[in-house]
């Protein structure tokens, strides 16, 4: 029986340390909480506007946003809130060379807790203009010695051309030709001279499109003898 008191008190002080942080959750409402961009190909950044409202009865004071990933920064235009008021977060995200699916996150901590009252999420497109599948290629000892074969895929909003394959012919035979399957631009063969030597290479794939637009993938190839 004194076990089991102990135990209901002992749950008390910790059910009291999360009432506040639901509390304040509760009276905070956001416009939202989930963006999805996508740049295009000439944009460096992309921004998302959180905006939050305390729809309670007591002044709020966000005391920082933390940011999952370096790429993301945001501003906070009013740290305090107070009732009926409303904030903005201004989440921005920093292209870099990432491609692909960038998934941010922003998680909103208030004075005095430990935990995120919120989490934000930050969702960003980075179009590849050129995709090879896969991107790297190699032969070692264990594996076969025979052509690999890489589909090259182009984002035919912006690019319509593959207008040149750059390689080392010394060390590399390549062949481009069309997918059978219709399911890539072109199929690259690509069988090195040579398994008796190690082969660091890099293949680079140019393309261009309307306007003038240019993009360039490149295809990394390994031979380990």
């Amino acid at each position: 029986m004194f076990k089991q008191l102990s135990k209901a008190f002992l749950s008390i002080p910790m059910l009291a340390l999360l009432l506040p942080a639901v509390g304040e959750a509760s009276r905070l409402d956001w416009n939202q909480t989930e963006a999805r961009i996508e740049l295009k190909p000439n944009e460096e950044e992309a921004r998302a506007e959180f905006v939050v409202t305390n729809k309670g009865d007591e002044t709020v004071r966000i005391a920082r946003v933390k940011t999952s990933c370096g790429c993301t920064s945001s501003i906070l235009n009013q740290k305090i809130i107070q009732p009926g008021e409303s904030s903005t977060i201004t989440a921005i995200f920093n292209k870099g060379k990432r491609q692909g699916l960038n998934h941010n996150k922003l998680e909103v901590f208030l004075d005095d807790q430990a935990n995120a009252v919120s989490i934000l999420h930050m969702i960003v497109q980075v179009p590849k203009l050129v995709e090879t599948q896969p991107q790297i290629v190699y032969w070692n000892p264990s594996t076969s010695r025979t052509e690999r074969h890489i589909r090259i895929k182009l984002d035919k909003r912006y690019v319509n051309e593959i207008t040149s394959i750059e390689y080392d012919r010394a060390k590399l035979t390549i062949t481009a030709e069309p997918d059978p399957d219709e399911r890539a631009d072109r199929i690259l063969r690509i069988q090195p001279k040579s398994f008796e030597t190690q082969i660091r290479e890099t293949v680079r794939i140019h393309a261009r499109g309307p306007d003038g637009m240019k993009a360039e993938a490149r295809l990394h190839i390994f031979v380990q003898p």
